[in-house]
């Protein structure tokens, strides 16, 4: 087998592997063994998160640089809700998937965390991929995330 025949089987099972994980129309990042997909409509920020859990997913939460890239371009450049907000009187931000907040922050002009503002619980990614403090009921997109499916099953299924 040549090298070129060898490259292209190996293309192909990567591709079927990647292509595996998620279901038709989400997206794969291998970092976070995660599916993402955009959700173009313009809605508030509790409709969109309904809307990512009626898809078995979340509004997008992001731990790392490398994601933050991955969610803005799946967004293709425009802006969308994070799963990021503060409800009551606890100024916290808290992602609607429950992982934990502020392991990456990506805040506009590479600044620190701004004060928290009632009147913008929620946040959004900017068209340049930054953070900014947003009312829940503005309208945006939205990139939900769910956890992607084993490609090749149940490792109890392997057998020697």
């Amino acid at each position: 087998m040549s090298t070129t025949s060898r490259l292209a089987t190996v293309s192909a099972l990567l591709i079927a592997y990647v292509a595996a994980n998620c279901d038709p129309g989400w997206r794969y990042l291998p970092s976070t063994q995660s599916c993402y997909k955009l959700i173009d409509d313009q809605l508030p920020w509790s409709v969109a998160e309904i809307r990512c859990l009626y898809q078995g997913g979340h509004h997008v939460s992001i731990a790392s640089y490398e994601e933050n890239q991955f969610v803005h371009e799946t967004a293709r450049h425009q802006e969308v809700w994070l799963g990021a907000a503060f409800f009551g009187s606890d100024y916290s931000y808290v992602y609607s998937d429950h992982t934990p907040f502020g392991y990456f922050e990506g805040w506009e002009f590479g600044g620190a965390r701004p004060s928290m503002n009632r009147a913008r619980r929620c946040i959004k990614i900017n068209d340049r991929g930054d953070w900014f403090q947003s009312c829940c009921k503005k309208l945006a997109a939205t990139v939900c995330k769910k956890a992607a499916t084993p490609a090749w099953g149940n490792s109890n299924d392997l057998r020697a």
